[in-house]
């Protein structure tokens, strides 16, 4: 075959386009997760697996604990130094709910309250009641918050998993007995 009809068939044209195809999924937008999730978020022990799902793409993991006032502890997770997840240890009056709860959480506004009326979900956020045996705070109850901020991040399933593993170790810290 001569160089001119190379150039001219179709064979040249397939072989450019995979070639353009290639380096694109090299050098696409999503470039992964290049960091590591910690195994203890802000002093509970989770597997990673439970918070990476719930994280964007990006090169640097932060975590910070905050306590803006006694009754609240925030676990704020920045990945290149956005806020990406928040979770939340809330002491709230005794007798108020999870949807009481909700409406400071903009993420679960288009939840619907689980059958056992503890449990709210999104694939963005969740509230849930914490089962504290005791506790130095009588009167009142602890709900635990999360919520998504990492854009392109919505995953009702790893956030159940998130919501429901998180509550059952703060369950079993020395902040629930």
């Amino acid at each position: 075959m001569r160089p001119e009809t190379l150039l001219t068939s179709g064979f040249f044209a397939a072989l450019a386009l995979t070639a353009v195809g290639m380096l694109t999924g090299c050098s696409g937008s999503d470039e992964g997760k290049n960091y590591a999730v910690p195994k203890s978020f802000c002093g509970v022990s989770l597997n990673p697996d439970l918070i990476d799902e719930l994280l964007p793409s990006g090169n640097k993991i932060g975590v910070q604990e905050k306590n803006p006032v006694p009754s609240l502890k925030r676990c704020q997770v920045n990945v290149d130094g956005k806020v990406a997840l928040r979770v939340n240890q809330e002491w709230w009056q005794e007798g108020d709910t999870v949807v009481d709860v909700a409406q400071g959480v903009p993420q679960v506004k288009s939840a619907v309250l689980a059958d056992d009326s503890d449990f709210l979900l999104t694939g963005t956020g969740a509230v849930q009641q914490a089962r504290c045996t005791g506790s130095e705070r009588p009167g009142r109850v602890l709900f635990i918050t999360a919520q998504v901020y990492a854009d392109g991040v919505d995953d009702s399933e790893a956030m159940q998993k998130l919501i429901t593993a998180y509550t059952r170790a703060v369950e079993g810290s020395a902040v629930c007995r």
